[in-house]
């Protein structure tokens, strides 16, 4: 009997993995949820051989019988616009072409990182990150449900933000900042970097190849004012 209310349980687990904290919100309720309990753990971003071990070991703290869905902070993902071709008939086909141009940027160990990317367009926003990142996620999490890269789960919660004009979205981190741009109907550029979050962002406005919007949505950071940009603070974060 208890072992089924257990399974039964509308009890959920929404984590954010960061090298130096966890962040655990409890939901409760199947299909009006609300959040009985949020907590923030911090742990040693150099306990362990790899960057996530520390964090990892914070979860042990967690009910770990309940259902979980984990965010990664982009320390631990690589993203890149990959330019689209046709004749690529089969999932595998796709998957070996994202490889590939995961692999001319990073070498060899490309090849050992687990893929996901979007599925229309003429350029496809891909992720990567490493097999043993989420091999040790499973072992951690046994009902582990749903695994995100940070920046797609903030593209799936801000794209009613966007106008059809375009937006750069910032997802400010410690000591790292990711940068994308939205422009024509599609993402344009990514860049997931150590540095000052508006650094990075007028670096990549400089890049660009054309005219890019003004607006910058922004997650994680107070963003203030700055000359020729328009700021907009999104709600939420990693650590909530």
């Amino acid at each position: 009997m208890k072992k089924s209310a257990l399974r039964l349980s509308p009890d959920r687990l929404r984590i954010g993995l960061a090298p130096s904290f966890v962040s655990v919100e409890r939901e409760r309720g199947f299909l009006r949820k609300a959040i009985v309990d949020r907590q923030k753990l911090a742990c040693d971003p150099g306990f362990g051989a790899q960057l996530w071990d520390g964090a990892l070991a914070a979860l042990k703290s967690c009910d770990t019988r309940l259902r979980a869905t984990v965010v990664l902070s982009n320390h631990f993902v690589r993203y890149a616009i990959v330019p689209w071709t046709t004749g690529l008939d089969t999932a595998a086909e796709e998957e070996a072409y994202v490889r590939h141009y995961f692999a001319r940027v990073h070498g060899e160990r490309a090849k050992s990182w687990v893929l996901r990317w979007t599925r229309n367009g003429d350029t496809r926003l891909a992720s990567a990150i490493d097999q043993g990142l989420l091999e040790a996620l499973k072992l951690a999490l046994p009902r582990l449900v749903s695994m995100q890269p940070y920046l797609m789960a903030a593209i799936n919660g801000c794209s009613d933000f966007i106008p059809k004009t375009g937006a750069w979205l910032a997802l400010v981190e410690d000591e790292r900042a990711c940068i994308a741009l939205h422009a024509g109907g599609r993402w344009r550029a990514v860049q997931n970097a150590r540095g000052a979050w508006l650094d990075l962002l007028e670096r990549e406005r400089h890049r660009a190849e054309s005219d890019v919007p003004q607006l910058a949505l922004i997650a994680g950071a107070d963003p203030g004012a700055a000359e020729g940009w328009t700021f907009q603070r999104l709600q939420g974060g990693l650590s909530h």
